[in-house]
């Protein structure tokens, strides 16, 4: 398809609501009729229709055609049934799983096969009044039924959707046979499929229970927090509430630049990746030096704008180690890393990755952007492309092909009118794409929108806590339920309870976590516990690390 096709104006009106055309129900307005009456023996747990695949075949998506819908009562405490991938344990509540197939057809795929999206919808007996849509990660649109238990379980009407990729493909699977790249299926993943998520989701739960829901809520980690950022922007209307974790925006060229930019340095420099121990030894060094930063030697780097990580750094050439002597050039790449793509003036191309991160991260995200997006080729080696390259050949490229999806679009005005509320957390150890990041959107966002921006817009920072959770630092503990008190009561997040736990599972630390550009700062007492902090606008004075 010709990529301007994923212009927000292009597509807006063709991925509106679910409407009544040719018998369909429209998703905001209520069946007609009342209900109808189930057959004998089929189950009704709904107050409006029974759980039968005929009830839901008559609903419709524009731009699409629904080609399938299947239905099954799971009566709940054993497997998904119809719902993948297979084998998933679910909670023990009666609960309706719907399965509905689409395609939009062979339009724009020049050749390739039309797609086959896939949407599941779980509709509880106990129902809370609500929905729930759930984000993917990584390259996946979403993870299926692992994904959709919580909610289930805490009475939420649950939806996914495949964006046409399926759910048990591997990672790079936006590919078809020989390596042709489908414009369709990334466009699908990208955003539209969410949308049609949501329109047809929420026609689902009205059909079933023969009322709306009362709240739309999104929850997504990585990928899956993109995801609901792009809903905010291009459809306002589709969520009253959205819970992005992590996010990957500034997905077309600068957080793929980030991502590549460490493993192509190492490459440069050594034809392969610095030894895994002295990465972990200037991973702890780093934050050794500049844990105290904040006011509070805790082993988390909480203010690693106060960390000289470039004076540490240097001080640690020449020390020995079981896997060699680390050299200056090393360190060079090592400064590189922390400061993030530059060109060869000096340029800044996007931002570098917190200082006290798991530096040994640098070996995971390799050329997997470049062989998907530009090459379009699985097979592609990228360790015969340079720094050189990465920056000023395949920056480009991205910037040319990938312009949907980028999810940072700071006109959040539409979603703000209308009483949608976002809510953001970062890790500040996040191996995979730079908390900055995140705060660079906070900043645009503000920007435009002043002052009114902490009514409807909120970030918090954890630090020492990696991608989406993990590290030695306390992650958010139900930031979902801070969303939803602050949608329905109007109660909005002044901190973020958060948490660590120990191997046994036992919590070992907590804290309060504050809205950027708030800081916790520390007033003497347990410093495992959330009373022994304050928010701030500056951090405590600067203390020793005890060495």
């Amino acid at each position: 398809m010709a990529r301007r096709r994923g212009r927000r104006a292009t597509l807006a009106a063709l991925l509106a609501a679910v409407f009544v055309a040719a018998g369909g129900v429209d998703a905001a307005a209520a069946p007609d009729g009342p209900p109808e009456r189930p057959e004998a023996g089929t189950e009704q747990i709904g107050r409006g229709q029974g759980c039968r695949a005929e009830h839901f075949e008559r609903l419709t998506v524009p731009g699409a055609r629904i080609t399938g819908v299947r239905a099954a009562l799971n009566p709940g405490g054993g497997k998904a049934l119809i719902t993948p991938p297979s084998g998933t344990t679910v909670p023990d509540r009666v609960f309706c799983e719907v399965e509905i197939a689409l395609t939009h057809g062979r339009e724009g795929t020049e050749g390739l096969p039309a797609d086959d999206v896939h949407v599941w919808v779980w509709l509880p007996k106990d129902w809370n009044g609500r929905l729930q849509a759930v984000g993917g990660g990584g390259t996946r649109a979403t993870y299926g039924a692992p994904s959709m238990v919580s909610a289930l379980e805490d009475g939420y009407a649950v939806t996914v959707s495949d964006a046409g990729l399926s759910v048990e493909k591997p990672q790079i699977h936006i590919f078809l046979t020989g390596g042709r790249f489908n414009w369709q299926l990334f466009e699908n993943w990208s955003y539209r499929s969410v949308h049609d998520n949501a329109v047809l989701a929420k026609a689902v739960v009205h059909r079933y229970y023969g009322s709306p829901a009362r709240y739309s809520y999104w929850r997504g980690c990585s990928n899956g927090g993109r995801q609901g950022l792009e809903m905010t922007q291009r459809f306002p209307g589709d969520f009253d509430g959205v819970l992005a974790e992590a996010p990957a925006i500034y997905g077309a060229e600068r957080l793929n630049m980030t991502m590549s930019w460490p493993a192509f340095l190492q490459n440069d420099a050594f034809g392969g990746f610095i030894p895994e121990c002295k990465m972990t030894a200037l991973t702890e060094t780093i934050v050794q030096a500049c844990d105290g930063e904040d006011g509070l030697v805790d082993g988390l780097v909480s203010n690693p704008a106060g960390c000289d990580y470039r004076e540490v750094l240097n001080g640690q050439i020449g020390r020995s180690l079981p896997c060699g002597e680390i050299t200056a050039r090393e360190i060079e790449v090592v400064t590189k890393i922390l400061e993030g793509p530059r060109t060869e003036s000096g340029r800044f191309v996007w931002y570098g990755y917190t200082p006290g991160v798991d530096l040994n991260n640098s070996r995971t995200y390799t050329g997997w952007p470049i062989q998907n997006f530009l090459k379009h080729d699985p097979a592609y080696d990228w360790r015969t492309s340079t720094t050189d390259e990465l920056i000023n050949v395949f920056g480009p490229m991205y910037r040319s092909r990938l312009d949907i999806l980028s999810g940072s679009d700071p006109v959040l005005q539409p979603f703000a009118n209308r009483g949608g509320k976002l809510l953001m957390w970062h890790g500040l150890a996040d191996g995979a794409f730079p908390a900055d990041q995140s705060v660079h959107y906070y900043k645009e966002v503000r920007q435009i929108s002043g002052e009114r921006t902490d009514d409807f817009f909120r970030l918090f920072l954890a630090p020492g806590v990696d991608h989406c959770g993990g590290g030695a630092g306390p992650k958010p503990t139900d930031p979902f339920g801070a969303l939803v008190a602050w949608v329905e009561r109007g109660v909005a997040p002044r901190t973020l309870p958060a948490a660590h736990t120990g191997e046994d599972g036992k919590i070992v630390r907590e804290r309060a976590l504050c809205p950027y550009p708030q800081v916790q700062v520390y007033q003497g007492g347990d410093p495992d516990r959330p009373e022994s902090f304050r928010c701030g606008t500056s951090f405590a004075k600067a203390v020793g690390n005890g060495s």
